[in-house]
């Protein structure tokens, strides 16, 4: 274990220096609900800043639905996250969630050298670097996704700590708006539980070629599966 930890730290200190991403890259998706189109999604790499004098990168993820699926459970979501250069662990979090009539709004700060997290002007004792499903799309596109491999981490969006994996389950081919694309597939799951409500499950699709893109994100719950396919890179 030591070995591998040791060895992912070492990989991702190398692709801090030539990350497979840069500022302005925009990655645009279509959304289905089984099958059918239900609206977009994009994640926007959109600048840099200073965060408690770590520089961080700026990623901004929206979704929103449109046609009958926007008529019958309206989401409008925005999730800003900030990540180090480094080791790409999340420094900041915001959430603006309107899902129809459920609505959630949330900033949180990690200040990592006090091991505190400031959520919403309250402090919450943590003994971990953050490492959230909007930092680690970018932290998989750094990192050698070997066969097999499982890797552990920690996550705080507000409300609880999430302790959770991610397992390397071997390699598909995907189709999406930019054509085919050889895809390493990872699954996220917490210790003796799913990951999600509903007895949900997740995968993610990281390609294997330069740029590392995920190309594909599912979510599989009780009433059926949600889908973000890769559509377009700007």
């Amino acid at each position: 274990m030591k070995k591998t930890l040791f060895t992912i730290a070492l990989q991702t200190i190398i692709y801090a220096t030539n990350p497979p991403f840069k500022v302005g890259e925009l990655l645009k998706y279509s959304a289905e609900w089984n099958g059918i189109s239900v609206g977009k999604a994009e994640l926007f790499l959109s600048g840099t800043e200073l965060i408690n004098n770590i520089e961080t990168y700026q990623i901004i993820f929206t979704t929103k639905t449109n046609g009958l699926a926007n008529m019958l459970f309206p989401i409008k979501d925005r999730v800003d996250v900030w990540i180090d250069k480094k080791e790409f662990f999340t420094h900041r979090l915001k959430k603006n969630i309107n899902q129809s009539t459920y609505k959630e709004k949330i900033d949180i700060t990690f200040d990592y050298n006090n091991s505190i997290a400031i959520s919403n002007g309250k402090s919450v004792a943590i003994d971990f670097k953050a490492r959230g499903p909007y930092s680690m799309f970018y932290f998989l596109r750094t990192i050698n996704l070997d066969a097999e491999k499982t890797m552990s981490f920690n996550s705080y969006e507000g409300k609880k700590i999430v302790n959770y994996s991610l397992k390397m389950t071997g390699t598909e081919i995907i189709d999406s708006g930019l054509g085919k694309f050889s895809c390493k597939v990872i699954k996220p799951y917490s210790e003796g539980k799913e990951l999600f409500k509903n007895k949900g499950d997740m995968r993610i699709w990281i390609s294997e070629s330069e740029k590392r893109l995920p190309v594909k994100i599912q979510i599989k719950i009780q009433y059926g599966s949600m889908t973000l396919t890769l559509d377009e890179i700007n």
